[in-house]
């Protein structure tokens, strides 16, 4: 999810000299980077002397409006309450509010606050915590009744879970020791299993969560039955050669057309691959942006390093000097993973996709020659 905040900073906030010495501590010990918001008042404190970044504020509630709205993790060391009021006229959506954990004086509790599943307070919490060697304090149904939860399951496989409404009905029948099915054409490893009932694609019984990028299993299920949940996995990579000069309308056509042919949503595209040379091209550059994913260059010898799995096209290998650009290039920046579309010509432009080597997916090469000979039916 890319809520256009600072996600690799966390903000930590106090109002007291107690509260500035621990915040200290804690940034010090943290993973990550962190930036201290001290009240200036206190600026004169030994806390000076941190390393890392230090803000001093006047006014508490402009100070913690801007804080929200920018960063993606939040610790506050004072009382619960203060925090409550404070987060009350900014509070939006779980899956756009930042993590907000409250953490007292001393260091001895950490409270999941706001966001603990999608956001991640409940293990940022847990991080603190440890660190402080103190004692989280998490109140998530799932987590409680140690269960898993469709959310972070979502958030885990770096997914989206559609429709979002049914995403309190999954995590209310899997609370309630109700069964859940677990179904996906991708091979899964077993721990992402755990708390369901598996079920070889694509002979799901609903209640189902489908981890799936196809387009149709939404719409294929009766949603106003809310029975059906589907997690869209961004793990797709597509790899696009194409000839000097395309205009952006051609690769989106190839793109759009590849898509719809093997009915992946396109919310799975994760990046964009070619050869270094061919990132030059105004088209890719701008189709990257029109899609908000990043366009990734290999270089003629990682493509040569795959010599022998994939087709080779002599005149390709006269033009440029490798046999291929998309099925290569899209297999590299997926980090040797599964391509589960071979090269797709479509007019001056070639497209291949591969799904990136992750932890959660159970890959070897036998799976993919099975997914391109058969993909309906893995």
């Amino acid at each position: 999810m890319n809520t256009g905040k600072e996600s690799n900073c966390t903000a930590i906030l106090c109002l007291t000299e107690k509260g500035a010495q621990l915040a200290t501590r804690l940034g010090e010990i943290l993973d990550g980077n962190s930036v201290l918001y001290i009240p200036k008042r206190l600026k004169d404190l030994n806390c000076r002397d941190y390393e890392k970044q230090i803000s001093y504020f006047e006014n508490w509630q402009e100070m913690f409006s801007g804080v929200f709205s920018s960063y993606s993790k939040i610790i506050c060391i004072m009382a619960t309450g203060i925090v409550v009021r404070s987060l009350s006229p900014l509070i939006n959506s779980k899956y756009s509010d930042p993590a907000v954990v409250v953490v007292d004086e001393k260091g001895a509790f950490a409270i999941s606050l706001l966001s603990g599943h999608v956001g991640g307070a409940n293990s940022l919490a847990k991080e603190v915590a440890s660190k402080l060697s103190g004692q989280v304090v998490i109140t998530t149904a799932t987590d409680v009744r140690e269960k898993p939860a469709v959310d972070v399951l979502a958030a885990e496989l770096n997914g989206l879970a559609l429709p979002r409404e049914n995403v309190k009905l999954f995590n209310r029948l899997l609370v309630e020791d109700k069964t859940v099915y677990l179904s996906s054409p991708f091979p899964v490893v077993p721990t992402i299993k755990q708390g369901f009932v598996w079920r070889q694609w694509p002979n799901y019984i609903e209640p189902a969560i489908l981890i799936s990028p196809y387009v149709q299993e939404v719409k294929s299920k009766k949603q106003e039955a809310m029975d059906v949940l589907q997690i869209l996995p961004r793990n797709l990579v597509v790899g696009i050669g194409c000839r000097k000069g395309v205009t952006l309308e051609d690769v989106t056509t190839a793109l759009m057309e590849t898509l719809n042919k093997y009915s992946f949503d396109e919310r799975c595209i994760k990046s964009l691959a070619t050869i270094d040379f061919k990132g030059e091209e105004e088209a890719l550059k701008l189709l990257s942006k029109k899609m908000q994913v990043p366009l990734n260059t290999v270089t003629k010898d990682e493509i040569n390093s795959l010599e022998g799995t994939f087709d080779p096209s002599d005149w390709v290998t006269k033009q440029i000097g490798v046999g291929g650009v998309c099925e290569p290039a899209a297999k590299l920046v997926a980090k040797k993973g599964l391509t589960i579309v071979p090269k797709q010509k479509v007019g001056p432009v070639t497209i291949s996709m591969a799904v990136e080597k992750s932890w959660w997916l159970d890959l070897d090469q036998e799976i993919e020659t099975l997914w391109l000979q058969q993909p309906w039916k893995l």
